[in-house]
C-alpha cells in the first residue's frame, strides 16, 4: 500500500490518490475473467521477452550494472548462479521501479523449483505489478500471473488469508468483480481483523461511493493498526468529502506526524490547505 493520489486541487488530490491508492483496481465490465494462463495466451505477444534494453527510463549509473546482471544471468553456468543474479537482476528492477522486469526475475525460482514458498514470491511480484499496471492487456497478464501462482498455493494451504485477499483483488478488476468481492467477504467471516481484506473493501468502498461504509472499514483498520497512514489518510478523506471537514483535520495532521513520505504525505497537506483558506 504505497504511493497515494487523489485529486489535484480539488483535482490534483482527489486525481493523484484514486490513481495510485483508490483506483488500482479498476472493473470494467466489457473484460472476461483472467483465468490461470489465459491471459498469457491472449497477451504474450504483447510482453516484452527480455527487458535489458532499458526501454523505460533508467538513471545512468544502473544501466551497466544491469547489464553486468543480465549477461551473467544467461551465461550461468548452472542453477545456483543462476539464481544468484536473477535476484541480483530482480533487486536491480525494484531499486527503479520496473515492477513487471521485478517479477519477470522473481519468477525464475518458481519456475526452475516450483515450492509454496517460491509460488508466494512470484504471486507477490505480479500481484505488485498488477497494482500499477495502467495498460489493460498487461494488466491482464499480470492478474493471470498471480491467479496462476495464488490459486496454486490456496489449493495447499487455504487458511493463508492475505492470499486469498490479493487474489481477489485480481478479479474484481474483471468482468465479475462480485466474484472477488465476495472472496474478501470470506475471507472477513474468517477472520473479522483481517487488515487487508478491510483496507481493500474500504477502498472499494468508495471507489463506489460508498463513503459511511468505507468510514467503518478504514475506522475498524485505525483500530487495528493506530499507525496505518492509509487508515487516518482515508479516514479523513471520507469524513471531508461527506461535509464532516472539522472531523476530518486531525486525521491529515495525523498523516504528516507518523514520519513517512511519498504522495499520501502530499495529498494530506493539499486537504490541510483547505483548511486556511
Amino acid at each position: 500500500m504505497t504511493q497515494s493520489r487523489i485529486f489535484l486541487g480539488l483535482f490534483v488530490i482527489i486525481f493523484t490518490v484514486l490513481l495510485y491508492l483508490l483506483p488500482r483496481y479498476v472493473v470494467n465490465n466489457s473484460d472476461e475473467d483472467v483465468e490461470p494462463g489465459a491471459a498469457e495466451a491472449t497477451a504474450e505477444s504483447s510482453i516484452p521477452s527480455e527487458d535489458h534494453n532499458h526501454a523505460f527510463h533508467m538513471p545512468d549509473s544502473m544501466v551497466a550494472k544491469v547489464n553486468d546482471f543480465y549477461d551473467s544471468y544467461k551465461n550461468a553456468k548452472n542453477q545456483e548462479k543462476r539464481f544468484i543474479f536473477a535476484d541480483s537482476l530482480a533487486k536491480a528492477y525494484k531499486k527503479v521501479g520496473k515492477l513487471d522486469s521485478l517479477a519477470k526475475y522473481l519468477e525464475v525460482r518458481a519456475i526452475e523449483t516450483p515450492s509454496q514458498e517460491n509460488f508466494i514470491i512470484a504471486g507477490d511480484g505480479y500481484y505488485e505489478a498488477f497494482n500499477f499496471a495502467v495498460d489493460q492487456t498487461k494488466r491482464k497478464y499480470m492478474a493471470g500471473k498471480v491467479q496462476r501462482y495464488f490459486k496454486s498455493v490456496l489449493e495447499e494451504d487455504a487458511s493463508l488469508l492475505d492470499i486469498q485477499s490479493k487474489l481477489a483483488m485480481t478479479y474484481v478488476a474483471g468482468a465479475n468483480p462480485m466474484q472477488g468481492i465476495m472472496m474478501l467477504r470470506e475471507v472477513l467471516e474468517k477472520d473479522p481483523n483481517n487488515t487487508l481484506a478491510i483496507y481493500n473493501l474500504g477502498v472499494l468502498a468508495i471507489t463506489s461511493g460508498q463513503l459511511e461504509k468505507a468510514l467503518e472499514r478504514f475506522e475498524h483498520l485505525m483500530q487495528l493498526e493506530p499507525e496505518n497512514p492509509e487508515a487516518h489518510f482515508y479516514m479523513g478523506y471520507c469524513l471531508y468529502e461527506l461535509g464532516r471537514k472539522e472531523e476530518a483535520k486531525p486525521y491529515f495532521v495525523k498523516v504528516l506526524e507518523l514520519g513517512i513520505s511519498g504522495d499520501l504525505v502530499d495529498a494530506s497537506k493539499e486537504y490541510l490547505k483547505r483548511f486556511d483558506k
